[in-house]
């Protein structure tokens, strides 16, 4: 059951929640121990790919939505770059917890907005975020 119920969350790119396969104990048949096994890995596979690829591609690919031949289409699409104002002299004037927790609560507001609205956060390059 535990198995199952992984590899359901697997299928949706749920990788953050309880790790199934680790809390579960190894089977003593061996073609369920190799399912684990191979699950366990396949797991760990998707979770480092989604790491550099964003998990709203990854789950078009799983879902079969994307087509995986490589094709050009062309598209209309919205690029977005922030940049803080002053960032620099904002650095030298407060501490660094300070900026730490002004930095998390700005990108985790962005981020909440690019997501929510069905963007594709691209990466943070200091106080920029590209999207």
């Amino acid at each position: 059951e535990r198995l199952a119920r992984g590899m359901g969350l697997l299928a949706v790119l749920e990788l953050q929640g309880e790790a199934l396969t680790r809390a579960a104990r190894p089977s003593v048949i061996s073609e369920v121990r190799g399912c684990q096994q191979s699950f366990s890995a396949m797991e760990r596979g998707l979770g480092a790919f989604a790491k550099y690829v964003p998990g709203v591609v990854v789950k078009m690919m799983l879902n079969g939505s994307m087509s995986q031949d490589i094709t050009m289409t062309w598209r209309t699409i919205s690029l977005m770059f922030t940049d803080i104002v002053g960032f620099t002299s904002l650095c030298e004037s407060i501490s660094s917890e300070v900026l730490v927790n002004l930095m998390g609560d700005f990108f985790q507001a962005m981020c909440a907005e690019i997501v929510g609205t069905g963007g594709v956060l691209d990466k943070f390059i200091g106080d920029c975020i590209m999207a």
